[in-house]
């Protein structure tokens, strides 16, 4: 099966090897790949990375932090030789088959958000336990049935019976399908494909950049961890009223990024240094969000939230949904999200962690044509993601977000204003900013191929700094 590793391996640029007795030190050359494999590596932990990868999370005026967040670099089989074990007839037992002999030759860098609420229990279960769920699942479309015959049968209700009854058309429309994910390509308008060629000519995508197995692995594995892992209680002191029943739950997002070309993802290092493109797949449950930078500098968010307010979430649920008193929509009198892990009182009416999933190409285009850069969703060699909850994103919006990180590189430096330290720059912008009821905030920021190569444009500077006054003043009168 998959595993998954919270460090990657780097190979030093001076070896060290050692041969008859001797020491050679500096670059190998003709080393073949047995060779190669058996040099020594730099284990480097992917959340001690601040050159490529920032963290920060902070509890700001809350009593305790509900958020967390992961960062893994998963280890899978590759697509082709996944497929062959799926369809290859003298194979009996296809998933001991898969979790045992198949080689695990494709890197998939993942990084995760997670905002909890009644609690953080699922929040840091989501955050220690998913990613491994995510690795170790087979997909198998008898498994999703069997899962959704237990959905019907644990949970209960009108929801999961609905869509126990029509497991086929929920299988083809959300997994085989897929109508519902939203890939922001072009299209060609008879063949219904994308076209995008490189420099020699060659189509180099021209369906979807996930597989139905790929999207089947993502429904079953989440929806899986959610019922046997997140709607029971770890300990009876965790059950409220009946045991049966834990309280709290959690949103998550995610990205998961690979090159395209999968036999450039057989080593760790593929996001340091990326020579072509990427594919960029994000999941998302609830209204953590996910934003990434153009090479212009422009803002793009990523996913839509699943809130109440959210026509698409009100056909789905087939509801209407209350407001409180304070003006906000809420779904069964309680929940601002409509999906989420955990929130076990509400499952029967559809409080679900079905993920939507998006799927990008991003990277670098130079053996793109010129002509053929404009065919990618937002023109190529972008220079970051970030991924935050709520307590940053209901404070500043998606350009001041990545306002704030770009002009803090152009003031301090790309040596200085690394990953790692524009997250924390995030965090401290929202703690001053925030009132005595703020939300705990979160931010991660991955570097892409293009860091640093944006417009020196600040074009909500006025704005944080309105909004930096106007806090620092809310703080001298409450000091006072």
């Amino acid at each position: 099966m998959g595993r998954s590793q919270p460090f990657v391996l780097l190979k030093p640029s001076n070896l060290v090897l050692k041969s008859s007795g001797m020491r050679h030190t500096g670059p190998v050359k003709n080393s073949t790949t047995s060779r190669e494999s058996s040099s020594p590596m730099l284990r480097v932990n992917l959340q001690k990375f601040p050159g490529f990868i920032g963290h920060c999370s902070s509890r700001i005026n809350r009593l305790t932090n509900e958020d967390s967040y992961s960062i893994n670099m998963l280890k899978m089989p590759t697509v082709g030789s996944e497929m062959n074990c799926l369809w290859n007839k003298g194979i009996k037992d296809k998933e001991a088959y898969w979790a045992t002999k198949l080689p695990l030759n494709k890197s998939i860098l993942n990084l995760s958000v997670f905002d909890g609420h009644g609690g953080n229990r699922i929040s840091k279960l989501l955050a220690s336990e998913l990613h491994n769920e995510l690795a170790a699942t087979f997909p198998s479309r008898e498994a999703f049935f069997e899962l959704l015959k237990q959905y019907n049968d644990v949970i209960g209700g009108k929801y999961w019976g609905k869509i126990y009854d029509r497991k086929e058309q929920y299988f083809k429309k959300f997994i085989a399908t897929c109508n519902t994910k939203q890939d922001q390509v072009l299209f060609d308008d008879k063949s219904g494909s994308r076209m995008i060629f490189d420099q020699w000519g060659n189509i180099i995508d021209k369906t979807s950049l996930l597989t139905e197995n790929e999207r089947l692995r993502i429904f079953l594995s989440y929806m899986r961890f959610d019922l046997r892992r997140c709607c029971a209680p770890a300990s009876s002191e965790e059950a409220h009223g009946d045991k049966n029943v834990v309280t709290g739950g959690s949103t998550a997002s995610s990205i998961f990024l690979t090159p395209y070309d999968e036999p450039n993802s057989i080593g760790d290092t593929f996001f340091i240094n990326s020579e072509g493109l990427l594919k960029l797949v994000v999941t998302q449950v609830g209204d953590t969000k996910i934003v990434l930078c153009d090479k212009n500098g422009i803002a793009h968010s990523l996913t839509k939230m699943h809130h109440p307010s959210s026509s698409r979430e009100s056909r789905r649920l087939r509801t209407s949904f209350q407001t409180d008193s304070f003006g906000e929509t809420r779904f069964l009198n309680n929940f601002a999200n409509t999906r989420s892990f955990g929130d076990y009182v509400g499952k029967q009416e559809g409080l679900s962690c079905e993920p939507d999933i998006y799927s990008y190409l991003i990277g670098n285009t130079q053996f793109l044509p010129h002509s053929e850069r404009s065919k990618l969703q937002f023109g190529g060699d972008e220079c970051f993601v970030c991924l935050i909850t709520d307590g940053v994103s209901d404070l500043m919006s998606d350009q001041e977000l990545v306002d704030l990180i770009t002009s803090t590189v152009n003031m301090r430096g790309l040596k200085v204003a690394s990953p790692q330290y524009v997250s924390e720059e995030v965090i401290r912008f929202i703690a001053a900013i925030g009132g005595k009821h703020s939300d705990n905030a979160t931010c991660l920021v991955l570097r892409l191929p293009n860091w640093g190569n944006w417009p020196t444009v600040d074009r909500t500077g006025a704005i944080r700094e309105e909004k930096l006054m106007s806090g620092s003043s809310g703080s001298e009168r409450s000091n006072v």
